[in-house]
């Protein structure tokens, strides 16, 4: 709760800038041909990490991006989700990138509203075994596949809120892995939590 409490903070933080940002500006982005965002998954940053991600949206239902992030321990409710012999080991996530594709329901030209989308990334993790304090590091290649929504609080189309929620499939090194004298694993299947990890501030221009 503590970390949606800081989410909600900065969301409530950047709304304000947006506000500032839009009033200040004459027209909207071109509705009718394809737009250049940028969104970030504030979380992360609360928790130490990064968050970077630029998406091109098409003129016609399609969006592609590319995101890189990660860069944090991983909170036991999170650490417990992705990991099997969780108690006796800490998580870092170390690095992800990932190349994504929407589709979106709105005719429109940019991505308000609902979209299915589907990622394929590559991402590291370090794990520390607590007891002994010894370390390995792995790395995996996963798909996930999603469903979000965007909106856009304002008349100018430029700043948004999303929200996503994925399932992810982890695609190698699933096997048990052993740190000191621990015997962990990562999951193979990933499911969505109830409350998002993805939840998304960004800017189309």
């Amino acid at each position: 709760m503590k970390i949606l409490r800081i989410t909600l903070t900065i969301i409530t933080v950047w709304a304000t800038i947006g506000m500032g940002n839009l009033q200040a500006q004459d027209q909207d982005p071109p509705l009718d041909k394809g737009s250049f965002g940028v969104s970030t998954n504030p979380t992360y940053f609360a928790l130490g990490g990064y968050s970077i991600r630029g998406i091109y949206h098409l003129p016609k239902r399609w969006s592609f991006g590319l995101n890189v992030e990660a860069g944090f321990e991983l909170p036991d409710d999170f650490r417990d989700l992705f990991f099997n012999d969780n108690q006796a080991i800490d998580v870092d996530w170390d690095y992800l990138m990932a190349v994504e594709a929407r589709y979106r329901f709105n005719k429109e030209s940019y991505d308000a509203g609902f979209y299915v989308n589907g990622s394929v990334g590559f991402e590291g993790w370090t794990v520390n075994e607590i007891s002994s304090d010894a370390d390995t590091s792995f790395d995996n290649w996963f798909f996930s596949f999603g469903v979000g929504y965007t909106w856009y609080p304002f008349k100018k189309k430029n700043f948004n809120i999303g929200v996503n929620y994925n399932i992810i499939f982890i695609l190698n090194n699933s096997d048990e892995q052993l740190v000191g004298d621990t015997v962990f694993n990562i999951e193979r299947v990933v499911p969505p939590t109830f409350i998002p990890s993805n939840i998304l501030i960004g800017w189309r221009f």
